[in-house]
């Protein structure tokens, strides 16, 4: 009886023992997030709106996040180098990059070797028109009398850097044949100085960019039509064309957002999340936004990532179309 009394006092004290140690010695605090910088990979050329809607809104997340936020720009191949570099990184949400739709479409017309599923959706914060722009000394005004005129005289085309919106010019110009000549720059704001500085006859760039300021601020050049579904009426431009209403049958819709590495924690991906929205209803970034006829526009992870999902179709007629 007293030695199982013992062997019972013994238990309790081992007991107690491990008690007092987890105390003096607790297991390791889960480590805050994020508790040093952050950087985001830009796919396109600084002075483009992808990087400066992505610097308006790191400005913010700064505050939101306490830490630095590092833009790091890396143009080339139509958005997707920073994916391929996003992929180089550890899957720890201190790396994200643009995730925009032009880029998933260049990544399918390209057989890139990077999914949608390679991939953590952060969130999209704006949806982008796309822009014909012509130099007022040129002989058309409109995007019909563009079409006849280039039926019969080439005419230098400015590639503002999203490969599917310079692969819906290819397309257009194929389905009317029209004799247009593209020459592709990294950005909107490398395509913008070309056609303001009269390199080329005509442009294709982005709501916000040099080429829509100089157009609808100083009346440097004239808007032809709209590369995107539906008009400009949101921006002050009521009345400009889309190319789908004089029959063009492939157009490109520009949407902006961000992703991180798949296997990113499900917690980090809710803070960034959380911070991206936060920042972008912050009113000083709608005001700046707003200078540039810029319209953000929040939209989920998982509700993005399906939008995209959803153009694999498109990007896939468009490559058999231009036979790329």
């Amino acid at each position: 009886m007293a030695s199982t009394r013992f062997r019972s006092l013994l238990g309790a004290m081992a007991v107690a023992a491990m008690g007092v140690a987890a105390v003096l010695n607790p297991a390791p605090a889960k480590a805050a997030f994020p508790e040093k910088p952050i950087t985001i990979l830009v796919g396109y050329g600084a002075g483009g709106m992808t990087d400066v809607s992505t610097r308006i809104l790191a400005e913010k997340l700064e505050k939101i996040l306490g830490v630095d936020i590092i833009v790091e720009n890396k143009p080339g191949a139509g958005g997707t180098l920073a994916w391929a570099a996003l992929l180089e990184r550890p899957a720890d949400g201190y790396t994200i990059t643009s995730f925009g739709s032009s880029a998933y479409v260049t990544a399918v017309m390209l057989d890139r070797k990077i999914g949608l599923e390679d991939f953590s959706p952060i969130g999209r914060f704006m949806v982008q028109q796309r822009v014909l722009f012509a130099r007022k000394d040129m002989p058309f005004k409109t995007l019909e009398d563009m079409m006849a005129y280039a039926k019969d005289k080439p005419v230098t085309f400015a590639d503002g850097g999203a490969y599917w919106a310079a692969r819906s010019v290819e397309a257009f110009a194929k389905q009317f044949d029209l004799k247009i000549r593209l020459v592709p720059f990294r950005s909107g704001a490398e395509g913008s100085a070309a056609i303001l500085g009269g390199h080329v006859a005509t442009a294709e760039t982005g709501v916000g960019t040099g080429a829509w300021l100089g157009a609808t601020r100083e009346g440097k050049l004239n808007i032809l039509g709209v590369l995107s579904p539906g008009n400009l009426d949101e921006v002050g431009q009521p009345g400009v064309k889309s190319i789908s209403e004089v029959g063009a049958k492939h157009l490109a819709e520009m949407t902006y957002g961000y992703a991180a590495k798949a296997g990113t924690p499900a917690d980090r991906m809710k803070i960034l999340a959380a911070a991206v929205e936060k920042a972008l209803a912050d009113p000083d970034s709608h005001k700046k936004f707003k200078a540039r006829d810029l319209i953000p526009g929040w939209s989920p992870g998982d509700e993005y990532m399906k939008y995209l999902s959803g153009l694999t179709t498109e990007a896939k007629e468009l490559k058999a179309y231009l036979g790329k």
